[in-house]
């Protein structure tokens, strides 16, 4: 929704802001059209993806007129078990089931970064689904499509309490009757007792839905009955395996275990997969972590840690066994300063080549259709070239020096290339066996066997090791000492987490004074280099 008033700045903290009091307008969104009655011009029929008895099933978990609190008060989570949260691409058809209010409600939904929560309702921008969520108006099975979104996108819903006013939904509606899956944007106080929370998100894997039931009044009013059914829909996510389950309740109270993997559906992320049961992230489902990388090896060169940035994300899945039967790997290049032909590839060290599944790894640029991702030759271990030609990926069209992508904050900034490459083996394997995240990437410039990777991390079969000890290189593979100077400097770093890089010609321990500390410990020092302690004006700034 959009605020019309001139007070909106003053009145930012206050529930829903200027967009809920009394006498302050509010313009709705809609997802689409709508008749005279308020129901959707754009419905379709989905009772064929929901099976007939979920309403009663619903009843079970959420009788009429029972208290939740005294029912199951478990029901009620924080706000990852009260949204969803999207871990891949998926499409969303929200479905009518039923209806037990005494008001003619309207229901809506938001999206948001799970990463950075809303803080307000202000920042919400809820789109009208059903402008009048009403029986008999509406059937069992009548559906709104809200279209495709992208993984790492959180989706929240919003019921306006008896919003519907005869031509939309009304634009003067109180703060105290708008509520939220984000508990903390409803108008009652926080507390032990939860009485800010308004909905109950339910998975039902079995068949691939959710439900989700709305309480439609405010819960410290004593005409609450706090039964949380007066609205329910059902959510139909393609793929379901899209979906973070890891804290929804389950609708179904006996253990199922569809797939017979001896995980319970309400547990399993792939309930009607054998072979797939979980998945595990690095370093987190939302966030990133970033690889940086100076290329002028064996020599340190300007050492300002840009000449490839590279955030990142893997997605292990793992069978019932907490064995990996595929790979997800992430990577968005955010910043390239280097001027030479690099290229950038990762190395999945005891993988033996032959256990990569040919036919099913691919590797997909931006949003293009992805294509075979073949295991490179001449290694004996599986190896990837993701990006043969670094600069033909992140380029400007610019003259030098804004040719240089992302590291001059004076030049144009220019959105992340991503490169989302699925490994697949042909059988799985253990985690020790595979070790842990980024695992082993690497650039090489200019002629393949001249590679760069992180400290310590081994060279491929095709690193050519006369360059090893030449330059200010210090590496000593009898030792188990690679990519380093003699004094610990490294040419590729891993943060594990949000992380901006130096601007074109800064050093990067100019930039993070801890930096050395803790490049010449070893590591040991000031391991949180990069947090705090920075120069933020050598910096890039977009």
């Amino acid at each position: 929704m959009s605020i019309r008033h001139p007070l909106l700045t003053s009145l930012a903290t206050v529930a829903l802001g200027a967009a809920a009091q009394p006498g302050l307008a509010v313009t709705w969104s809609y997802v689409g059209g709508y008749n005279a009655d308020g129901v959707p011009n754009t419905l379709v029929d989905s009772s064929s993806r929901i099976p007939p008895d979920l309403l009663n099933e619903i009843h079970t978990r959420l009788p009429e007129s029972r208290d939740i609190r005294k029912n199951d008060p478990r029901l009620i989570t924080d706000d990852l078990g009260a949204n969803i949260t999207l871990l891949e691409d998926a499409e969303i058809t929200v479905a009518f089931v039923y209806e037990g209010a005494g008001y003619r409600n309207s229901l809506g939904y938001f999206t948001f970064d799970p990463a950075n929560t809303p803080a307000s309702p202000n920042a919400l921008d809820p789109k009208i689904m059903f402008p009048n969520f009403s029986l008999p108006l509406l059937k069992f099975g009548d559906a709104v499509e809200l279209g495709t979104f992208k993984a790492g996108t959180a989706v929240g819903f919003t019921v306006v309490s008896d919003g519907w006013k005869g031509k939309g939904v009304n634009s003067n509606q109180p703060s105290d009757r708008i509520f939220h899956t984000l508990k903390t944007l409803n108008p009652e106080p926080a507390g032990t007792n939860n009485l800010n929370a308004h909905t109950v998100l339910l998975s039902k894997p079995e068949d691939e839905l959710l439900v989700l039931g709305f309480e439609d009044m405010n819960r410290t009013w004593s005409s609450s009955d706090h039964d949380f059914n007066d609205a329910l829909i059902a959510i139909i996510v393609s793929p379901f395996s899209a979906v973070d389950r890891s804290q929804v309740q389950s609708l179904t109270l006996q253990v199922k275990d569809t797939d017979g993997d001896g995980i319970s559906d309400d547990m399993d992320a792939f309930p009607l997969d054998p072979k797939r049961a979980a998945r595990r992230f690095y370093p987190s489902a939302s966030g990133f972590g970033y690889l940086a990388f100076e290329d002028n090896w064996p020599s340190k060169g300007d050492f300002d840690m840009n000449d490839l940035v590279m955030a990142y994300r893997v997605v292990e899945t793992l069978n019932a066994h907490n064995e990996v039967t595929d790979l997800k790997l992430i990577y968005e290049i955010t910043a390239r300063g280097g001027t030479a032909q690099t290229a950038f590839g990762i190395h999945l060290p005891g993988i033996e080549r032959g256990l990569i599944d040919t036919a099913a790894t691919t590797l997909s640029i931006g949003d293009k259709t992805p294509v075979g991702l073949p295991a490179e030759s001449g290694q004996r271990e599986a190896v990837f070239i993701l990006a043969p030609k670094l600069p033909d990926l992140a380029k400007t069209g610019e003259r030098w020096p804004c040719s240089f992508f992302n590291t001059i904050s004076s030049c144009a900034a220019h959105s992340p290339v991503q490169l989302t490459a699925q490994i697949q083996f042909k059988e799985p394997v253990s985690a020790s066996r595979l070790g842990v995240p980024p695992y082993n990437p690497f650039i090489y410039r200019n002629q393949r066997g001249r590679e760069i990777h992180l400290v310590d991390r081994p060279p491929t079969d095709k690193a050519d090791p006369t360059l090893f000890g030449t330059g200010d290189d210090a590496s000593n593979p009898a030792e188990g000492r690679f990519y380093r100077t003699a004094d610990n400097l490294p040419w590729a770093l891993d943060v594990p987490e949000n992380w901006t890089h130096p601007a074109e010609w800064n050093d990067v321990a100019d930039a993070y004074p801890d930096f050395a500390t803790w490049s010449a410990s070893g590591g040991r020092s000031t391991a949180n280099w990069y947090i705090g302690n920075i120069n933020k004006g050598l910096l890039f700034q977009p």
